[in-house]
């Protein structure tokens, strides 16, 4: 790298025809870090690497979230999904429906009703499978644990502290 102080003519706009032309520039940039120089402002905007759900342990999933896991990677194009994937299903445990389907456990779509008569309806799913807006709760939630195990009639605690009644369990 050269020293600044004795070849002055590559630091920034210091030639003698000009303040700032591109070939100062682009010495200049040569020796200066990357975080210190300008992007090309065409430059497209660098991608956001895709955070992953990481694989659980144990890695418990419903049967049709094994399948859709599968579907998903024969089609799939991306490589750190592939991998994500891959990662999942080679680890998966598939949970098939309990002989007492009755009880809420993995698989189930239990709907719940508050006190103010609102019905929610979740569906307890591993952690690949788990999509909040959908209802889809990851078996190790909050929510899932408060649901694990109940019967329609129970009473459930929330994990806001609000009392909820189960009115249906199903395993589709």
């Amino acid at each position: 790298m050269a020293d600044l102080a004795v070849e002055p003519y590559l630091r920034r706009g210091s030639c003698d025809s000009c303040d700032s032309c591109d070939d100062c520039d682009k010495r200049y940039s040569a020796l200066v870090s990357k975080a210190f120089t300008k992007e090309a402002d065409d430059a497209p905007e660098p991608k956001a690497p895709r955070r992953g759900v990481p694989v659980p342990e144990p890695n418990y999933m419903t049967p049709a979230g094994a399948r859709a896991a599968r579907s998903e990677l024969a089609s799939c194009r991306d490589e750190a999904r592939i991998r994500e994937l891959t990662d999942h299903l080679a680890t998966a445990q598939i949970i098939e429906p309990p002989a007492d389907l009755g009880a809420a456990s993995l698989g189930a779509m239990v709907t719940i009703e508050a006190a103010s008569g609102q019905r929610t309806t979740y569906q307890i799913v591993g952690a690949l499978e788990a999509d909040a807006k959908r209802g889809l709760v990851f078996w190790q939630s909050p929510i899932a644990q408060a649901l694990y195990g109940a019967h329609v009639g129970d009473a459930i605690t929330l994990p806001r502290g609000t009392e909820a009644e189960v009115i249906a369990i199903d395993y589709a």
